[in-house]
């Protein structure tokens, strides 16, 4: 892996205006991901993992905190020209592929789209690449699949119609949003091993968005675990789901079935729902679900801290 990550986040922020206040979706988050590395961001829905990955991708416009892009350098106050070429190496896979795709058009209007914004005039050049990200994709023979419409296709062809749009410009980057949980369970391992297989063989840095562990077992080198905007553990992937530190980390690796008799884990019960953002409960946001929390946890917020050579935790468990 490079010694420089192909992406990094410091400190980013990216509030919303909310009544009374500010909802702040991502509250101050450090992330890097290398060439090559899966990176797994997990928590429940309205932990801020979307908005992340969208302000990551300049979608939206951070609040504060500064975006690195190796090659480019910063991202902040970047112009026009420098955020056109961001773009051509940053991509995204939404998770609902039905949506992403304009039912109006066929397969190779909807690929050849984005090779005529950042590959003009060569349309022979643009064919080659729009044929073999779709063979990368899985859609073989690619041919045979240019002039269907997306109602002809299945859910999984869709999201390998999806996915091939987003890697036909070869990016460095790719954003990968719930990918597999409008897909049947038959079809995820399929998509989860090309995700895989970019990152490995294309030398991709991956950010795997996804409220469910058990898919990242299979797909990431790392995980991060967010909660109300901050992360509260990051570390490998095995060692967060075999052995999380953080109460929440430990919450959503419990609640993941266990198949093949591989024993029992003990079940972690959280109380209520995850917060409104735009109320954020004084010290850790997690101590009033916490079963763990104590005095401290309720007086002040804990920081990210790391916890031997390869894992951080947010958790005066720690301190």
């Amino acid at each position: 892996m490079s010694a420089e990550p192909v992406i990094e986040a410091r400190a980013l922020r990216k509030s919303f205006p909310a009544r009374g206040g500010a909802l702040k979706a991502v509250d101050g988050i450090d992330l890097a991901i290398q060439a090559g590395e899966v990176l797994g961001l997990v928590g429940e829905s309205g932990s801020g993992k979307t908005t992340a990955g969208m302000t990551l991708l300049q979608l939206h416009e951070p609040t504060s905190g500064e975006i690195l892009f190796q090659g480019i350098g910063s991202l902040k106050g970047a112009n026009r020209r420098t955020l056109v070429a961001f773009r051509r190496q940053a991509q995204i896979v939404f998770q609902n592929p039905y949506e992403a795709l304009n039912p109006r058009e066929t397969v190779e209007q909807a690929l050849r789209e984005p090779l005529i914004i950042h590959f003009p005039g060569d349309k022979d050049a643009q064919r080659e690449k729009m044929l073999r990200a779709m063979e990368r994709a899985g859609l073989i023979p690619a041919e045979t699949y240019l002039s269907r419409y997306p109602h002809q296709l299945s859910g999984g062809q869709l999201q390998r119609v999806a996915i091939a749009r987003a890697i036909a410009l070869e990016p460095r980057f790719l954003v990968a949003d719930e990918p597999v949980s409008m897909l049947d369970v038959s079809i995820r391992a399929g998509i989860l091993n090309l995700i895989r297989r970019f990152a490995s063989e294309l030398k991709m840095a991956v950010l795997y968005i996804s409220h469910d562990l058990s898919t990242m077992r299979h797909v990431c080198s790392t995980i991060a675990v967010m909660y109300l905007g901050r992360i509260v553990e990051e570390g490998p992937a095995e060692q967060i789901l075999d052995a999380p530190l953080h109460p929440y980390a430990q919450a959503l690796v419990a609640a993941v079935p266990m198949m093949g008799g591989r024993g029992k884990r003990p079940r972690v019960q959280l109380a209520g729902a995850i917060p409104n953002a735009a109320e954020l409960p004084p010290g850790c946001r997690f101590h009033p679900r916490c079963p763990k929390a104590f005095a401290r946890c309720r007086e002040a917020e804990p920081q990210l801290r790391s916890i031997g050579e390869t894992r951080r935790v947010a958790c005066h468990l720690y301190d």
